[in-house]
């Protein structure tokens, strides 16, 4: 039952019980879980990114096209890093039809332009599907993490871009190390610009 499943993760968001939804990917209602998340992370994924952001010195992440921003509640509660949320049509997610939102959504005007990127925190593409846009916010982030997260090779469904294939319009990244989530055959893939040694080292 969606409206049950919706409940219980309602109820347990607003008791702060962040790992009790990670929890319930495991079992129930799958169809619902998708309309809330594409991908349900572990805590081994969320203390990947979480560290991968650390490591860089970054002050937390910009996910674009952040839906109702479960997935970005669930990293923020668990790293205490501050997580932005952007999307595209606010009259959508202001209607009655919207899922309810788990973070603050910010409405930038379109296409982006580098003050909403702050260069400061990395940024996160989870299940993007529209590589004309992604290559527009890469041109204009001047940051040196990027988080892409989807479906990996022959898993049957489709992102753009993949995490193992993307287009950055330039050669300027490299992927720097990759996560399944679970054993959903779904990838965290980290991609880093490829001249900062000097940040790294």
């Amino acid at each position: 039952m969606e409206d049950d499943f919706l409940v219980k993760v309602l109820n347990l968001y607003k008791n702060q019980k962040w790992k009790e939804i990670i929890e319930l990917n495991k079992v129930e209602n799958a169809v619902a879980a998708r309309k809330l998340l594409w991908v349900w992370p572990s805590e081994s994924n969320l203390q990947m990114m979480q560290n991968t952001i650390r490591e860089f010195n970054l002050d937390g992440a910009i996910s674009i096209g952040c839906g109702c921003g479960l997935f970005e509640w669930l990293l923020e509660q668990y790293s205490g890093l501050p997580i932005i949320g952007y999307e595209v049509n606010q009259e959508w997610w202001s209607s009655r039809y919207s899922n309810p939102q788990f973070i603050k959504l910010n409405f930038p005007d379109q296409p982006p332009t580098p003050e909403i990127l702050i260069p400061s925190y990395a940024l996160l593409f989870c299940y993007f599907n529209d590589g004309k846009a992604f290559r527009e916010y890469i041109s204009c982030y001047k940051g040196n993490v990027v988080f892409i997260i989807g479906p990996g090779h022959g898993a049957g469904r489709h992102t753009d871009p993949q995490p193992f294939s993307p287009n950055f319009g330039s050669n300027d990244w490299i992927l720097y190390k990759s996560q399944e989530v679970r054993d959903t055959r779904d990838f965290i893939a980290v991609y880093i610009r490829e001249k900062i040694d000097s940040i790294i080292s």
